[in-house]
């Protein structure tokens, strides 16, 4: 019985401290009156916690709360950046991105390192990791990657972008080489949703899906405030929603994969083109092939878009990845065509604002809400 009471207060205990810390974290500066407040905690539970979170170097004095009443000053407190610090991965084809994230979520470090042809991709992590977290106290990191992730076995089912098969131990090989520090694996566009909702500049949203444009097209949903993955990480494989059962036979075994009609090489390929950039040139000097192009692929995307907001009714859907270098030559045909289509009309539709890698910095926000949400 005396172990069951222990464990019960440990919760409690746990639950109160990231609490505090949480209401510092996006309050801060505050006095710890300010957090008894509003918290509903006593002053002795909040000092007690506050001293623990100094003690731990993730919080640190900021001054005094100026007050127009004589008497002792209120200390405020507010978050200590260099206390801690979260790692995002993004493995892509060809590439494995690390960018380290203090506890303020100001970038510190990044880094870019090829996968040779032979190579298993969880070694270059593993080098990433090496460089990302070099004389730093690496609290949490999350790994993310273009495919069918199972966040509950923390496997990876398939991937129509990178060899699934190179990457279906790499949970396991990361957490062996760094045993002591939380590691999370999820799907890339849940990421990017995730940094959306935290970072995004669309107001208070907790219902929104991204649509991830890049090697592949995914889409990462989030429902009251969590990514939605699904029972078995199918949730938010937009890329293979069927829009012509006619079509091209797709990677996934399907047909007429929306991703045949709407990643990057399937733009680059159709409109006889090198890079996006020299899409937009085409589109500017009027050629009729880049817009034809660009115009299919906004008609393929909205019949995807409806189908998903006849279904998840979301607040904002965002667009994300390097195809936004497109502005309003793809943006303004994809209103329309949705418009046109749509049971609710004029729902927006809006590029990501978010500068840098949003993969990275959504990961590192899992990683961190792991260890300290309540």
């Amino acid at each position: 019985m005396q172990v069951s009471v222990k464990s019960s207060q440990q919760v409690i205990k746990e639950a109160n401290t990231k609490l505090v810390f949480g209401f510092i974290h996006k309050h801060g500066p505050i006095s710890r009156a300010d957090i008894k407040k509003n918290t509903k905690l006593s002053a002795t539970t909040v000092s007690s916690l506050v001293e623990e979170l100094l003690a731990d170097g993730f919080i640190k004095k900021t001054g005094i709360k100026n007050t127009s009443t004589s008497g002792r000053k209120a200390v405020l407190l507010s978050i200590n950046p260099d206390g801690g610090y979260f790692v995002g991965i993004d493995i892509k084809s060809g590439v494995v991105s690390a960018d380290t994230y203090a506890l303020d979520f100001t970038p510190v470090f990044h880094l870019d390192i090829p996968i040779s042809e032979n190579e298993n991709p969880a070694l270059s992590v593993l080098r990433a990791l090496s460089s990302a977290s070099k004389g730093k106290n690496i609290l949490g990191i999350t790994i993310g990657l273009p495919g069918v992730v199972d966040a509950y076995t923390n496997s990876v089912i398939s991937s129509t972008v990178i060899d699934a098969e190179t990457v279906k131990d790499i949970y396991r090989t990361v957490s062996e080489a760094m045993p002591n520090t939380k590691l999370n694996l999820r799907n890339n566009s849940g990421l990017v949703a995730y940094a959306e909702k935290e970072f995004g500049v669309h107001g208070d949203v907790d219902n929104l899906i991204s649509i991830d444009i890049d090697d592949g097209v995914g889409a990462g949903i989030v429902i009251g405030g969590l990514i939605h993955s699904g029972a078995s990480g199918m949730a938010g494989e937009f890329g293979h929603i069927t829009i012509d059962y006619k079509g091209d036979k797709c990677k996934c075994g399907n047909y007429g994969c929306l991703e045949l009609a709407a990643s990057i090489p399937a733009i680059l390929k159709k409109s006889k083109s090198k890079s996006l950039v020299e899409v937009c040139e085409k589109l500017s000097a009027g050629d009729k092939l880049a817009y034809d192009t660009i115009d299919d692929v906004a008609r393929a995307l909205a019949f995807g878009i409806n189908n998903i907001n006849n279904i998840v009714d979301p607040q904002f859907i965002v667009i994300c990845g390097p195809v936004r270098v497109l502005g309003d030559f793809l943006l303004t045909p994809l209103q329309k065509y949705i418009d046109s289509i749509s049971l609710i009309k004029n729902k927006p539709i809006k590029y990501s604002a978010i500068e840098g890698n949003a993969v990275t910095l959504g990961g590192a926000r899992v990683a961190f809400d792991e260890m300290f949400r309540v």
